[in-house]
């Protein structure tokens, strides 16, 4: 599993955006990042009377629908601001903030965790899979969310195809881990399998980001994205303007007959048994 080379600025740029952005990605990301959630608590075995623990909570997405099953619900995420739109959201769970790669837990302390899209924004994935490893009960399972690759037929390859189009990939932010390194179902297996989880699974999720605007992916990304901003921000305005006009025109092709944009944004589950 690749990390950080500079793990104290990486995570300190990823805590400086998300305080940031918090209230903009539960605007523009939470109804997309939403649909994978009936999964991912498939995939725990999340049920009734369980202790579950949400790491990398956002806004509280997996924390609500666990609640709603019957469970009680640990949310964790290590940005204040993301930790109080979670707890205005979903107020029947407790919140706190902290590190996902040394997790404020005792050994063996919940029934199922479940982790949405979180394991791509740590510095030291092999540490955040180790954690939760260690606090989850044996027997217990964990499920944790990433992005299917880019691909033309999606968002994140029109994003990205039209950065290296116009502009530059290479810009100097701090080093992270590369955040599709997860985003192949034998990489994320394997993942899985080296953290000491056993009965891996890796199930697809077909996911629709919809859109009023074909401009609307990218006002999303710069009003809730961290990396993907930080991408955006670091080229000129002119190659950010050639940059948004490009994601736009490819989005057309994804028009409904309702006027809307649906935009294939697909994703990844894996899970496995402690």
């Amino acid at each position: 599993m690749e990390s950080s080379r500079d793990p104290t600025a990486f995570r300190e740029f990823e805590h400086t955006g998300w305080e940031a952005a918090s209230r903009g990605y539960d605007q523009h990301f939470a109804r997309l990042t939403s649909e994978t959630v009936p999964t991912l608590l498939a995939a725990a075995h999340v049920a009734k009377g369980m202790r579950v623990l949400d790491v990398c909570t956002g806004p509280g997405m997996l924390a609500r629908a666990a609640v709603d099953l019957g469970a009680q619900v640990v949310g964790l995420d290590f940005s204040g601001k993301v930790v109080e739109i979670a707890r205005r959201n979903v107020p029947e769970a407790e919140f706190l903030e902290g590190d996902a790669q040394a997790l404020p837990f005792d050994a063996e302390n919940f029934d199922a965790i479940v982790c949405g899209y979180g394991i791509i924004h740590v510095s030291d994935p092999r540490s955040a899979f180790s954690e939760m490893h260690r606090v989850l009960k044996l027997g217990g399972y964990l499920a944790a969310s990433v992005w299917h690759a880019p691909e033309p037929t999606n968002g994140f390859g029109l994003l990205f195809g039209a950065i290296t189009k116009h502009g530059n990939l290479d810009v100097p932010l701090p080093h992270g881990p590369d955040f599709f390194q997860f985003s192949e179902p034998a990489k994320l297996r394997a993942a899985f399998e080296e953290s000491g989880f056993v009965d891996v699974t890796v199930a697809g999720v077909d996911q629709t980001w919809i859109m009023d605007d074909p401009f609307g992916m990218i006002t999303a990304i710069l009003e809730g994205g961290v990396r993907a901003r930080g991408l955006l921000m670091a080229q000129t305005e002119a190659v950010r303007s050639a940059i948004s006009t490009t994601i736009a025109n490819g989005i057309k092709q994804f028009r409904s007959v309702d006027g809307s944009y649906r935009i294939p944004m697909p994703a990844f589950v894996g899970s496995g048994r402690k």
